[in-house]
């Protein structure tokens, strides 16, 4: 698919700069919020790479669930409605996350409003303002084939971050997440292909 092409080719290292511009300037981005661990609490050794990882990764978090939402008045695809209803279970990851930012004294992304229009983003794995126009306007096989070509973008964005921070880390906490996140979203993001291919070659329609 095209419009899937055109979000993986700007590759990985887009992924990780875009997170590191995020995260580089000294003020508080607009749409976010900080949070500050109490004076008594030292915060955990961490650096550039950690934020990065972390700020990205909410970012895509957020878009995830937003996408996850449209999903019931849209299609009634048995698998992505449950697949929707399993990315519920990122939640806990998601808070884990924004508890380490608040213990580096870093602002977070704010999370995603339900029944608000999505703050579109810029870099691989998120969506511009007329991705979201265009996807709430389908339903059925066009909806299904969308959101199937973003949430593998989503998917491929969020395992560059995870092995990045890998690499790069020095966060026990960080690290430790991104190894459960990245088996996570390598099993995910496989099943999202096998439904992709199956709707492309089998002709399945809503």
């Amino acid at each position: 698919m095209k419009r899937q092409q055109r979000w993986l080719a700007a590759g990985g290292a887009a992924v990780i700069a875009a997170a590191l511009a995020a995260c580089g300037s000294s003020a508080t981005p607009a749409g976010t919020t900080t949070s500050a661990a109490p004076a008594s609490t030292p915060a955990a050794a961490f650096n550039a790479a950690d934020v990065a990882f972390t700020t990205g990764m909410l970012r895509l978090e957020n878009q995830a669930q937003a996408m996850a939402a449209l999903v019931p008045g849209h299609t009634t695809t048995t698998q992505l409605r449950q697949f929707a209803a399993h990315l519920r279970e990122h939640d806990s990851s998601t808070q884990h996350m924004r508890e380490m930012m608040g213990e580096w004294h870093q602002p977070t992304p704010a999370p995603d409003t339900p029944g608000t229009t999505p703050v579109a983003g810029m870099g691989p794995g998120m969506m511009g303002s007329h991705d979201w126009d265009e996807m709430a306007h389908q339903y059925g096989h066009d909806f299904n084939d969308h959101w199937l070509d973003a949430m593998i973008a989503n998917h491929t964005a969020e395992i560059t971050l995870c092995r990045a921070e890998l690499r790069s880390g020095a966060s026990p906490q960080a690290r430790a997440l991104a190894r459960t996140t990245l088996a996570q979203r390598q099993a995910e993001l496989a099943q999202l292909h096998r439904w992709h291919h199956d709707q492309e070659h089998n002709g399945e329609h809503d």
